[in-house]
């Protein structure tokens, strides 16, 4: 099922209204999967970029350079204190037929990542760059709820098992050094 099916691009426009200090999200502040800061910024001092609103679940995804991996699946305490630029589409789903993490690691995967970047620099401007219709282009594998679960499911698990090889072998590498150094 195409993209344009399944999530739609939202471009609501925050409300500073009552707020005097916002957390600014450009589109370098999200990286692989991770919201780098929680830093509240004074309203006076954002950049005319900064426009949209958010909400728990949405997926940001960089518009520009696709290869730099500039996105994250928003699950924050208050999404009401984010603001994000407006070089970050923000994806809604708006279909029930789909899991939210299935969406977000069938466009973060290397193959999707790669298409989005040739195409990106196929179009013409200063820079690499995509928009909402390039993405909502892209066709989803069709498979049931409980199928898209399982799915997530083995891929968080395969991704705890990769945090936890590279614990041993940090750990490994450093008692081997103690012995060296002390032999």
């Amino acid at each position: 099922m195409l993209i344009k099916n399944i999530l739609e691009s939202i471009s609501d426009t925050y409300d500073f209204t009552n707020k005097d200090q916002i957390i600014f999200l450009n589109t370098g502040d999200v990286s692989e999967g991770k919201i780098l800061h929680q830093n509240f910024t004074d309203k006076t001092y954002l950049p005319g970029q900064a426009k949209k609103s958010i909400k728990n679940n949405d997926l940001l995804y960089s518009e520009i350079r696709p290869i730099n991996r500039h996105y994250a699946l928003v699950n924050v305490k208050d999404p009401d204190n984010y603001v994000v630029s407006t070089k970050l589409m923000v994806l809604r789903k708006k279909n029930d037929n789909y899991n939210m993490n299935y969406l977000y690691q069938f466009l973060i995967s290397d193959k999707v990542v790669n298409d989005l970047q040739s195409m990106a620099e196929s179009r013409s401007g200063t820079f690499p760059q995509i928009t909402y219709e390039i993405l909502s282009t892209l066709d989803v594998p069709d498979i049931s709820l409980q199928k898209q679960q399982h799915i997530v499911n083995i891929n968080h698990h395969f991704l705890v098992f990769v945090v936890v090889w590279h614990q041993f072998l940090y750990l490994l590498r450093i008692s081997l050094l103690i012995r060296v150094l002390t032999f």
